[in-house]
């Protein structure tokens, strides 16, 4: 006789805004008898990302850690499957390195995520700095420009690490961090989200110039800004708590600052931004 079919019904987290916007219930089915975990295997997520963790609750019960990286790992001991249906949930654990999520749920600690990241941020921020620290001595490539080291040079800025895919530099007392988010250049100044999402990469720069040279010109007693035309083309609006454009150019910031900032070295280059700036 045919083996009877287990019905699995599966769900799982979001990851984004975007993602979050559609449903990720589905039902799919296995043979009885099928291990537990090759039923999570089956039915893990569709994202297959490295270095990004799941969490399989299997009925209410936290079973298994799951990632690209080593699969289905078992938290519970492992089973056939005779009766269903079986109700799956995959919680999303960021990028919490799967094996240290692992060792951390099996040793018997609460599948807090939020705990948990805490917990793992000094580990992934370590981590981090290592890799760029690498990056830099191997890659030869630089995230930004040599006209922009210079310029923030000039304001006071001490370049601790640069690589491709980033820059920290102190600033008056301040960690200054600087990466590359897909098309997107990303500022952010201590700990925290963004201060500023930036699209084109030369605007992200003339951004970063125009905020440090601002502060400079402050320290100096002067007014933040000088008295100067603003070009056209640059459309920013206030939306909760943030200065947003949209279109090709897109600029994202936090503060009123950084919103004068982006609409003076808007259509600029670099040198014509310093100019301004020291006159």
């Amino acid at each position: 006789m045919p083996s009877t079919a287990i019905e699995l019904r599966v769900d799982r987290d979001g990851v984004a805004m975007g993602d979050d916007a559609v449903s990720h219930a589905r039902t799919l089915s296995v043979p009885s008898g099928t291990t537990l975990s090759s039923a999570l295997e089956k039915s893990s997520p569709e994202i297959r990302a490295e270095g990004w963790s799941w969490v399989a609750v299997v009925a209410g019960e936290v079973a298994a850690v799951w990632s690209v990286d080593h699969g289905v790992r078992m938290l519970i001991v492992d089973r056939a499957l005779d009766h269903g249906p079986v109700d799956i949930y995959f919680r999303y654990f960021v990028q919490i390195d799967p094996a240290w999520l692992f060792d951390r749920l099996a040793q018997g600690a609460p599948a807090r995520r939020y705990d948990l990241e805490a917990e793992y941020a000094p580990i992934a921020r370590e981590k981090y700095a290592a890799e760029l620290r690498r990056r830099e001595r191997e890659v030869a490539a630089k995230l930004l420009s040599a006209e922009c080291i210079e310029a923030i040079e000039s304001y006071g800025a001490e370049i601790t690490v640069h690589a491709d895919i980033a820059c920290t530099f102190t600033y008056r007392g301040e960690t200054w961090t600087v990466r590359r988010a897909d098309t997107m250049l990303q500022v952010f100044v201590g700990p925290g989200g963004p201060r500023a999402s930036i699209r084109p990469h030369e605007l992200g720069e003339a951004w970063l110039v125009g905020m440090l040279g601002a502060a400079a010109r402050a320290a100096a007693g002067r007014p933040e800004l000088p008295e100067a035309e603003v070009l056209q083309g640059l459309d920013l609006t206030r939306r909760g708590g943030r200065w947003m454009s949209q279109g090709a150019t897109i600029v994202q910031v936090a503060s009123d600052l950084g919103a004068r900032v982006a609409e003076l070295v808007f259509g600029r280059s670099l040198a014509e931004v310093r100019d301004m700036l020291e006159a």
